[in-house]
């Protein structure tokens, strides 16, 4: 099916065909954790034990229809009239205006794919969840093994983990819909595939739990 492999993340992401379906990827990223358990007071760290599974616990994410190269503030505004939420241009950049960020793309070809950071030598891929079109699912990964959710590790993990926050500023807009933008470094990317191109990480490339026959595999019972 795939062609065409791209070595280097940064020539496929200049191939990417914007504003079409199709984007297949993977990630794999430190799960945010908690130092102690949810409802743990600032009075009970002396005698609650820190999280066991600091450093052990990942997510993996596989993405459908993964959208990148997008404008955020061109995909809200397009989630507002979606949803019958009408905005002059200047009465949206009133109501959601933009903010500064810590990176930014280092050509345009780049630009809303890979990012890099203002201060340090550090790459990010560009990615959107909330948006119609795209499907995500997830896996804990613990120890470099999926955690079923129906599992007493599940739970115990779940007891580190912060409640997710929605935004703020689009929840002001009246949207029902949330669009979350994803920003996993590079070097945390599986995979990227499009059409007949496929650039893999070589750092997960030997790796059974990577392979692209068992992410097809998670992914295709969701």
């Amino acid at each position: 099916m795939y062609e065409k492999q791209i070595a280097d993340i940064r020539d496929f992401a200049r191939d990417i065909k914007r504003g079409t379906f199709g984007l297949y990827c993977a990630t794999f990223t430190p799960k945010k954790m908690n130092k102690y358990p949810k409802g743990t007071t600032r009075a009970m760290y002396k005698t609650t034990p820190a999280n066991p599974y600091e450093g052990r616990v990942f997510t993996l994410a596989i993405y459908q229809n993964a959208a990148t190269g997008l404008n955020y503030y061109n995909i809200v505004k397009a989630e507002c009239k979606r949803e019958g939420i009408n905005f002059t241009d200047a009465e949206f950049a009133a109501a959601f205006p933009k903010e500064e960020t810590y990176c930014a793309a280092t050509e345009d070809a780049l630009a809303n794919i890979i990012l890099r950071h203002n201060n340090y030598d550090q790459e990010y891929l560009r990615l959107y969840q909330g948006r119609k079109p795209t499907k995500v699912v997830y896996f804990t990964i613990c120890d470099y093994a999926i955690v079923p959710e129906d599992s007493d590790l599940y739970n115990d993990i779940m007891r580190y983990v912060p409640d997710k926050k929605e935004s703020a500023k689009q929840e002001a807009l009246g949207i029902a819909n949330i669009v979350d933008v994803r920003q996993p470094k590079v070097e945390n990317v599986v995979f990227l595939a499009q059409g007949e191109k496929i650039y893999i990480n070589p750092r997960f490339g030997t790796m059974a739990l990577f392979s692209l026959a068992n992410i097809n595999k998670l992914f295709a019972p969701k």
